[in-house]
């Protein structure tokens, strides 16, 4: 059966584009959202080491997030991550009338 018997509802995409370098694109994205990440959210990254297996190198790994952490606050990167931060906490503290506080 071919499809100028059976036409389909729906538009198909035509043959794949292979113009562009999606890769390249893709790679250059990943790329550059970890560096913003690194650059902006480096109390994340100190989350995340302490919670490593105590080994050598984690305790290395949490010196050196600690030492960007510091950094970070120092030269400001972090207040984007600290302003959202704390707006976000103002409305996780939000309720309804008569409802309990929120648990801590």
């Amino acid at each position: 059966m071919s499809d100028e018997h059976h036409p389909s509802p729906v538009d198909l995409p035509g043959e794949p584009d292979t113009h562009g370098r999606p890769l390249v694109w893709t790679s250059v994205t990943i790329a550059v959202a970890t560096l913003f990440l690194g650059l902006t959210n480096a109390i994340s990254l100190n989350g995340w080491a302490v919670e490593l297996a105590p080994t050598e190198t984690s305790a290395r790994i949490v010196t050196v997030t600690e030492s960007w952490e510091e950094t970070t606050e120092a030269i400001g990167l972090a207040a984007p991550r600290a302003w959202l931060h704390a707006r976000w906490k103002q409305l996780q503290a939000l309720r309804f009338e008569g409802q309990d506080p929120a648990a801590e």
